[in-house]
């Protein structure tokens, strides 16, 4: 069965959480004074910006395995895509640049890791991040 690195998540996720909950989302018009940055582009010298994920555009991913323990370490580089326009801005979301909300309670997720062998002493280890939206 996969390890979850639930422990770890857990508390950064009620770390932020409750920060955020303690500040109301910010408003449209302040949030319409910031500049918007795609992913990849250079933001403007020295000020805030939101970031935005455009909808199916490629993200580069990069997973590694290295330690002390390794002879070889490994990496491995893959692209994901969102499925809709994703803004970002500390620790809010929004999905239109307009409506925003603390992103921990629009996004939800999981990271795990199997060793190799660790179910039938053969099958690969395995890695996986999962980000699921909250209803």
């Amino acid at each position: 069965m996969p390890r979850i690195l639930t422990a770890a998540l857990l508390a950064a996720t009620a770390t932020l959480a409750g920060c955020a909950g303690l500040m109301p989302p910010p408003g449209a018009d302040e949030m319409a004074k910031i500049p918007v940055v795609r992913y990849g582009e250079a933001p403007s010298a020295g000020g805030d910006y939101v970031l935005l994920y455009p909808a199916g555009a490629p993200l580069p991913v990069v997973a590694s395995v290295s330690g002390s323990l390794l002879s070889k370490p490994g990496l491995a580089r893959m692209e994901v895509a969102t499925n809709r326009d994703v803004y970002l801005y500390k620790s809010w979301l929004s999905f239109d640049g307009k409506n925003w909300m603390s992103a921990t309670r629009a996004v939800g997720g999981e990271f795990a890791i199997t060793l190799p062998g660790e179910a039938d002493s053969k099958a690969p280890g395995t890695m996986s991040a999962r980000f699921d939206l909250k209803p």
